[in-house]
């Protein structure tokens, strides 16, 4: 599959006809917590709504709306897939990629979700619409991830600077990667 990556000034990291697009579903547990806490947080907001109409409170309707774009922010920096050009790799969100130049690539690997016990959330989202942003842990200590499932995951190193990601083909992932160290 390939993308039609935009190639600007302010991106130019690889060329449009060389990108490689690989695809991050969500498991069964990512879409179970997800669902579960947007109805949770629509019901909220329907009540708020609801005591704000009735004219409870200026309050109320700040509350709605302020979860509303919470959580509109949420998924928008959800991840959803991983793009390979020749040069750079693009971790794509709904909202903004984040590149990473392939010369700085040193090591890509498959990790089980046992390298990922004990993980703290330092900065990030765990659970909800994915997991994504700066964790730590004992055995790969700080890493960012961008993972909508933990059961297909790839780690890549950057020099020193480890991301941890899912795709639907980790396999095919990994060995394009692996052409390029």
């Amino acid at each position: 599959m390939t993308s039609s990556r935009r190639n600007d000034a302010t991106t130019p990291l690889s060329s449009v006809a060389s990108v490689k697009r690989f695809h991050s579903s969500f498991d069964a547990r990512t879409r179970g917590i997800s669902i579960a806490v947007v109805v949770i947080v629509a019901v909220v907001i329907a009540l708020t709504g609801v005591a704000a109409q009735a004219g409870r409170s200026l309050f109320f309707a700040t509350v709605s709306v302020g979860l509303s774009a919470f959580f509109a922010f949420l998924f928008a920096l959800s991840p959803n897939g991983v793009e390979v050009g020749e040069d750079v790799v693009y971790i794509c969100r709904r909202w903004g990629s984040v590149p990473r130049h392939l010369a700085a690539l040193t090591n890509v690997r498959h990790i089980a979700i046992h390298e990922l016990q004990s993980s703290i959330r330092l900065v990030s989202v765990g659970g909800v619409f994915g997991w994504y942003g700066t964790f730590q842990s004992p055995t790969l200590g700080e890493f960012k991830m961008f993972a909508t499932r933990l059961d297909r995951l790839v780690l890549m190193d950057f020099h020193g600077e480890r991301i941890v990601v899912s795709v639907d083909e980790p396999d095919a992932l990994l060995a394009l990667l692996q052409v390029q160290i």
